[in-house]
């Protein structure tokens, strides 16, 4: 039972950290839904009930490990009269790296913050790549829904479905038409979506939220120095440019948009 046990450990352990690592990297959630995200094979819930599965049995058989080797761990932890000591120097610096583990994380000081930034850059990445949903588990909405939501034309949108060859109902989630169409609920709302334009007539960048102020001048879209200058006049102390556009616009209590033709060229 002890090698079975220290067999089914590691490879609980190296399912957990496959999975773990796999989850480090996968889009937002609503992303992942909204462009059906996979990687070999998988989806962020598939490899997020992998994660937990696996969690499960490596703390079952980590049990079983230290009820297996008490003794070894108890001696570890005995000076040199044979009592158990909690100043020992293996005990205090094992203890100290998981605090420090654990404080830098809370307290977001490098490296740990560089490490999570580079995270949710990538998942950032994701977001610009695949595009965002109009609002949250937008796939789970019926066609004729979403369009009364917003403000799409429905007969123009089931006109621009039947030209892609599409197969739908009006009243199927956008889920369940692009399962049927073995596509992803962006790109069936792509050939139905109306592109938000400005008061020139001059099209919106998409995600506008999750753009910076840099991706927007990038673009062409505004003159940096103006918008900064623009925004420290409406409040704004010192606006980064490095800085989501959705948080400077909450800070200003203001829509994305709203914030974007205050700003724009």
């Amino acid at each position: 039972m002890k090698k079975i046990t220290s067999l089914s450990l590691g490879f609980a352990f190296l399912i957990m950290s496959y999975t773990g690592i796999m989850l480090f990297i996968v889009p937002h959630g609503k992303v992942a839904y909204w462009s059906d995200w996979h990687l070999l094979g998988l989806s962020k819930g598939q490899y997020g009930d992998l994660h937990t599965t696996s969690m499960v049995m490596f703390l079952s058989f980590a049990i079983l490990h230290i009820y297996y080797n008490w003794k070894p761990l108890i001696s570890y932890m005995k000076d040199k009269s044979k009592k158990i000591s909690f100043t020992k120097k293996e005990f205090l610096i094992a203890l100290l790296i998981n605090v420090i583990f654990v404080v830098g994380t809370l307290t977001m000081i490098p490296p740990f913050k560089t490490f999570l930034d580079f995270g949710g850059g990538i998942k950032d990445y994701w977001a610009k790549e695949y595009g965002e949903p109009p609002y949250g588990h937008a796939e789970e909405t019926k066609l004729n829904v979403i369009c009364r939501k917003l403000h799409i034309n429905l007969e123009e949108a089931k006109s621009k479905l039947k030209q892609s060859g599409i197969t739908f109902q009006e009243n199927e989630t956008l889920k369940h038409i692009a399962r049927v169409n073995q596509t992803s609920p962006s790109a069936i709302f792509k050939l139905i979506k109306v592109n938000v334009k400005d008061d020139n007539g001059k099209e919106v960048p998409s995600s506008l939220g999750r753009r910076t102020l840099q991706d927007l001048s990038d673009m062409g879209k505004i003159d940096l120095k103006k918008a900064i200058a623009t925004l420290k006049e409406k409040g704004l102390k010192d606006p980064d440019t490095g800085t989501k556009i959705k948080h400077l616009a909450d800070e200003l209590e203001m829509k994305p948009l709203a914030l974007y033709k205050l700003i724009k060229l």
